[in-house]
């Protein structure tokens, strides 16, 4: 045997051999990946700016969601619903009786305007018929003077006609100024009919006031709801910042809730086997205890991360990582954010272009 072929040989059998080693140790099949387990925290904060009056939480404490943690000074809040309520109640009180005399002013002048409009409308009866006997006595005073001058009547008819047409003038025109005081009544009548607009225009006014007031008290009434701060969600307190009695703003933190019923790993998978990796998937995930957990993957990055190779040479090209996320269960609240965990990823189920070498090149790089 040539000493080429021997060298050859010498290397099938040396990649048989690691290949055999790497897949019969306990991680032999898998690549492991070094993650970080994460959680949610919701940052506790209030939504008003007030004195801590109460804090029952401090660092470690189990709260559930819902559950009362904190309290700021109501004092001030409580006195302006008071005021703001007994504002209503006045604005309330004044508008009734401003309701009250629309309506007996609505009665009065509308009884004033029907009377003067009867009154008027009689007067003008009156008038008329007085008219007509002025234009009939007229007539018998005109044949009156003409039968005296014709020598066949006599002076005291004629006389007697012309007081006649005198008296009815006399009516007329009496009855003329009244139909004229009649109708400035109805004038009157109906403008004072119009103060129901200013009434009903004070009425609006004092309604929107009412309004107004009724929003200023649930405004207030809200923001005393708020001086209670409820735990957001269920979780153990990580960071306690504010503490009682000092003044704490709005959207300033008081507290910090970790969610460590909910925890998954973050691990980052090169591009490499990144497309073996399926949504659903459950992997095995390792504790630095040396415990073994399965958890599902939930969530795999669009982007590309930082490379975990980097071709300087530029000869071939940069292998870049992208995020994964597996939910792990945490029965007993053993596991918190921050702690190191081992993603254990199966290989792919084909090989790489370079086939077995390629494997265990990968097997050999640096970190693994």
């Amino acid at each position: 045997m040539s000493g080429r072929k021997f060298i050859a040989l010498l290397v099938v059998v040396f990649a048989v051999s690691l290949a055999i080693y790497l897949f019969t140790t306990p991680r032999g099949n898998q690549i492991p990946l070094v993650g970080i387990i994460d959680g949610n925290d919701v940052v506790v904060s209030p939504m008003i700016t007030g004195r801590l009056i109460r804090l029952n939480v401090d660092e470690g404490s189990v709260v559930k969601k819902g559950e009362w943690i904190a309290e700021l000074d109501p004092s001030e809040l409580e006195a302006t619903v008071a005021a703001q309520t007994a504002n209503i109640n006045a604005i309330a009180s004044r508008v009734a009786a401003n309701q009250k005399s629309l309506a007996v002013t609505n009665d009065q002048t509308a009884a004033q305007i029907d009377q003067a409009q009867a009154t008027v409308t009689a007067t003008q009866s009156q008038l008329q018929q007085a008219q007509a006997t002025l234009w009939r006595d007229q007539l018998d005073d005109q044949r009156a003077v003409a039968l005296y001058q014709g020598g066949i009547g006599t002076a005291q008819d004629r006389d007697h006609a012309d007081a006649a047409v005198r008296a009815d003038q006399a009516a007329v025109k009496a009855l003329e100024d009244q139909v004229k005081a009649q109708r400035a009544a109805l004038a009157l009548a109906r403008a004072n009919r119009k103060q129901l607009d200013v009434i009903q225009s004070q009425i609006a006014d004092m309604k929107a006031q009412w309004a107004q007031a009724r929003a200023l008290r649930d405004q207030a009434a809200t923001q005393l709801g708020y001086t209670r701060i409820y735990a957001p969600i269920d979780g153990i307190v990580s960071v306690r910042v504010a503490k009682q009695g000092e003044v704490v703003s709005a959207g300033s933190p008081i507290a910090i809730v970790v969610d460590v019923d909910h925890l998954w790993v973050r691990a980052d998978v090169e591009e490499t086997y990144i497309d073996s990796v399926r949504f659903g998937e459950r992997l095995a995930v390792e504790l630095p205890s040396g415990d073994r957990l399965e958890g599902t993957v939930f969530f795999k990055g669009v982007e590309g991360d930082f490379a975990t190779q980097r071709d300087v040479s530029r000869t071939k090209r940069d292998i870049k990582t992208f995020a994964i996320k597996i939910a792990v269960p945490n029965p007993g609240r053993r596991l918190f954010t921050g702690m190191t965990a081992t993603v254990l990823l199966p290989p792919p189920a084909r090989a790489s272009r370079s086939g077995w070498l390629g494997l265990i090149e990968s097997r050999m790089r640096p970190g693994r």
